[in-house]
């Protein structure tokens, strides 16, 4: 035994390496009793018990937390499904989007939906919830480090995106969630905002707006003219 191992780390370590023990020296545990933190001493097997009851209703949770999110995804994905169901038929821009808004504006509850696209032609053509960007103006630059993520952006941003996004509906906006269109956002983005300001938060899960995303922008590639479309 080493100068710095105290008697009681050597029976743990033995104990650890022997786990059988104490069923095969099972008058160890004639003697051996744990004290509650009140006082009351139990026996080794007790104390096991009410260990792998404490570990079962841990799993029991995770287990549950698993199931609640497997449920969670797949009413994301039936909603999703519905809705590209819908906008399938639809072929004029601004019925598209309109049908759109609505849509998400009902799912999600919220107030307000603005869309930005760098492509001005098909924003002239979308409708008044589309507006087009331009990739050069330092407030839409601002937006880069967002437009990079893989996934949505949710909770509340700066005073100045705000204003960009909304305009003069900013002030009561409390909440947003922002989603990048196409890969690093190449097509723009398009924000929803609600004045319940735990409507959208940090660390929401955005399946939903992700696989979303997607679906619009490949409609947009669609509807890109076809020259533009070569040179993609």
């Amino acid at each position: 035994m080493s100068d710095d191992r105290t008697l009681e780390d050597v029976v743990v370590d033995y104990l650890q390496n022997h786990p059988d023990f104490l069923e095969q020296r099972p008058d160890a545990l004639v003697n051996l009793d744990l004290t509650h933190r009140s006082g009351e001493a139990v026996s080794l097997i007790e104390r096991q018990v009410e260990m792998l009851r404490t570990r079962n209703a841990e799993l029991e949770k995770q287990l549950a937390s698993l199931v609640r999110v497997a449920t969670e995804n797949e009413r994301l994905v039936t909603r999703l499904h519905r809705l590209s169901i819908e906008l399938m038929p639809v072929t004029e821009r601004s019925d598209f989007f309109t049908q759109l808004g609505n849509r998400l504006l009902n799912d999600f509850n919220a107030d307000i939906l603005q869309i930005c696209l760098f492509d001005a032609e098909l924003a002239a053509e979308a409708g008044e919830d589309v507006a087009a960007i331009e990739a050069d103006d330092p407030e839409v630059e601002a937006f880069a480090p967002l437009l990079q993520k893989e996934n949505a952006t949710c909770g509340r941003l700066s005073e100045s995106k705000m204003n960009f996004l909304f305009g003069s509906k900013a002030r009561w906006v409390q909440s947003v969630a922002l989603v990048p269109l196409g890969e690093n956002g190449e097509l723009g983005m398009m924000a929803i905002g609600s004045s319940d300001q735990a409507r959208f938060y940090p660390g929401m899960g955005t399946l939903f707006l992700d696989l979303l995303a997607e679906v619009i922008a490949a409609r947009l590639s669609l509807d890109a003219p076809e020259e533009q479309r070569r040179t993609a």
